[in-house]
C-alpha cells in the first residue's frame, strides 16, 4: 500500500491545528488549511515501497505554513508550501522528492 495509490485515490479536506503524520492509505490530494504553522510528516514505505501525495495549503491567513518533512530520512524537510501554494510529493527507492508551487 501507498500514499495516493491508485485503489485509494481520494480527497481529504481539513482544518489542522497540530501536526499531521500520512501514512499508506491515505487520500492522494490533501487540502489542508493549518491553523497556524504545522508540520505535515510522509511516512516511510519501505525501501520498495512507492507512493504520491498532492499537498494543497488552503490556509485563510497569512503566515500559515505547511512544513512538509520526509519520515523515511530523519524528517528532513522537503518543501514548505504557504498560503495558495502547493506541494506534489513522491516516494521511491527509500526517499520522498517534493516539488513546490502555486496552487491551481
Amino acid at each position: 500500500m501507498s500514499i495516493g495509490a491508485p485503489q485509494y485515490g481520494g480527497y481529504n479536506a481539513q482544518t489542522a491545528s497540530g501536526n499531521i503524520t500520512l501514512t499508506a492509505g491515505d487520500d492522494l490530494i490533501q487540502a489542508i488549511d493549518p491553523a497556524g504553522s504545522i508540520d505535515v510528516i510522509l511516512s516511510d514505505l519501505g525501501s520498495t515501497g512507492l507512493g504520491k501525495v498532492f499537498i494543497d495549503n488552503t490556509a485563510d491567513g497569512a503566515g500559515e505554513v505547511i512544513s512538509i518533512k520526509d519520515g523515511a530520512n530523519g524528517n528532513a524537510l522537503l518543501a514548505t508550501p504557504s498560503t495558495d501554494e502547493s506541494a506534489t510529493c513522491v516516494f521511491s527507492e527509500g526517499s520522498w522528492v517534493c516539488t513546490q508551487g502555486a496552487a491551481d
